[in-house]
């Protein structure tokens, strides 16, 4: 008897410690703060590496780079990964693959928060940001996003 109500507390501690992952420790949801954080800091050279190849080819770096400039994002208080999940996208060129859809919560630093899903993609061992379809769309017309 003993020894049952040993292995039954074992199993009720081990139970009580769940399954949960936090998602901002997940692979994709670490890429996602990398990404935001290199984003507002104005680490533009990193922030378009990380971005999906396929992407890359639509837009050049110094497009990109004047682009994301103009957009002048002003200061970032903090990031919150608070969900990560499996959502495949459209990839040109590639068709639909897996992908992981991650959703975020960043707070400005006058304390305006935003919440938002932005997408990561496996590509060989890392993690790779797509552009959504008004970005694509703006880049194709010759605009900046949000332009």
């Amino acid at each position: 008897m003993r020894w049952f109500l040993l292995a039954l507390g074992v199993t009720l501690l081990l139970a009580g410690c769940g399954g949960d992952v936090d998602p901002g420790r997940t692979s994709a949801g670490l890429a996602q703060v990398r990404f935001l954080d290199n984003l507002y800091n104005g680490r533009l050279d990193p922030v378009y590496a990380a971005l999906h190849p396929a992407y890359q080819r639509l837009v050049p770096h110094k497009r990109f780079v004047a682009c994301t400039r103009a957009a002048a994002l002003g200061g970032l208080d903090s990031i919150e990964i608070l969900d990560v999940y499996n959502d495949p996208v459209d990839i040109p060129g590639s068709g639909r693959v897996p992908a992981k859809a991650v959703r975020v919560r960043l707070t400005s630093s006058d304390g305006e928060a935003t919440t938002f899903v932005n997408h990561e993609v496996k590509v060989g061992p890392r993690w790779r940001w797509v552009l959504n379809g008004p970005a694509v769309s703006a880049y194709r017309a010759g605009r900046c996003p949000g332009g």
